[in-house]
């Protein structure tokens, strides 16, 4: 294609280089990255490992802010690669378009997950535990909201807030930390005040919720949540694991497609093939059954409606 723009976000500050940049410099293009100002020291040691073997401005970085990334979508590229919020997105989006350049975006989600009344629920809540509060919940395929069927419900609920409340938190410079910070303040406040806003219109806390220091955010279970609080509707890239109640599939599928969002999604349940029909159903880029949606050989990574 020619040179291609990439633009990085913090949660995998090198994973996230690798996807991007490895792929357009085998296919003989040229690479000019911007990473995120948060991450920007572990770009610039990756992009000078290249750099020893490349040719010269074959793989470049720019560093700065909002306003690098507007010049250099702007500027005479020939593609545009782009992981971080749909806000951003459209605006690269509407940017390309004059020039048609090409684009691949990468906008986040509210990834449900669905367990069955014939789900394993044991094995459901440690993937809730896991998916919910990795990397601080800093992942766009975090599991942000849960449906659970009624009969299955008091378990699961005891069982994710059981595995929350055994979570270590701290610095990831210590052996045995499970949940580090949050990446910045700003990133911190935003997880609180849905949480709070939640919790002001009548969802209940079973674990977590108080006690935060600097930028961390314990890890939170909420429960008696519904689509009229933030938390289930706005991506909240925190540690905190929704769970709303279900009467029956019909009701999980239609909470679950009730979102821009659809870049990830999950389903737990004792039938597969009962599993695969409600995850045929749901609107989203990739869907897992019994397991999450990363790590599958051959297939792609990729979001339906406004995930990408």
């Amino acid at each position: 294609l020619g040179v291609c723009a990439a633009l990085t976000p913090f949660n995998f500050p090198a994973s996230m280089i690798s996807w991007m940049a490895l792929p357009a410099l085998m296919a003989g293009n040229t690479v000019v990255l911007k990473p995120s100002e948060e991450t920007p020291l572990i770009a610039q040691a990756y992009v000078d490992v290249f750099a020893q073997v490349l040719p010269k401005d074959v793989f470049s970085i720019v560093h700065g802010t909002a306003d690098q990334g507007r010049a250099l979508v702007a500027a005479s590229v020939d593609m545009i690669a782009f992981t971080g919020s749909r806000e951003t997105g459209r605006h690269i989006l509407s940017a390309a378009a004059p020039g048609l350049k090409r684009v691949l975006l990468e906008l986040g989600g509210k990834d449900p997950l669905v367990v069955l009344d014939d789900a394993d629920v044991d094995k459901a809540a440690a993937f809730a535990v896991r998916n919910s509060f990795r990397n601080a919940g800093q992942v766009c395929v975090s599991t942000e909201r849960i449906y659970v069927a009624e009969a299955v419900a008091d378990r699961f609920e005891r069982a994710v807030a059981r595995g929350c409340r055994a979570l270590v938190q701290g610095a990831f410079d210590f052996e045995g930390v499970d949940v580090g910070p949050m990446i910045h303040e700003r990133q911190r406040d935003h997880v609180l005040a849905q949480i709070d806003e939640a919790v002001g219109k009548g969802a209940r806390v079973l674990a977590g919720g108080q006690g935060h220091e600097g930028n961390f955010v314990r890890p939170t279970v909420l429960v008696g949540v519904d689509h009229t609080m933030e938390i289930m509707r706005e991506e909240t890239f925190g540690p905190v694991a929704c769970i709303a109640r279900v009467a029956d599939d019909e009701e999980a599928v239609r909470m679950a497609n009730d979102s821009p969002y659809g870049l990830g999604a999950v389903v737990f349940g004792g039938d597969e093939e009962r599993a695969a029909g409600v995850a045929r159903r749901i609107r989203a880029g990739m869907v897992g059954i019994n397991r999450g949606v990363g790590g599958v050989a051959g297939s792609p990574w990729v979001g339906a409606k406004e995930s990408g």
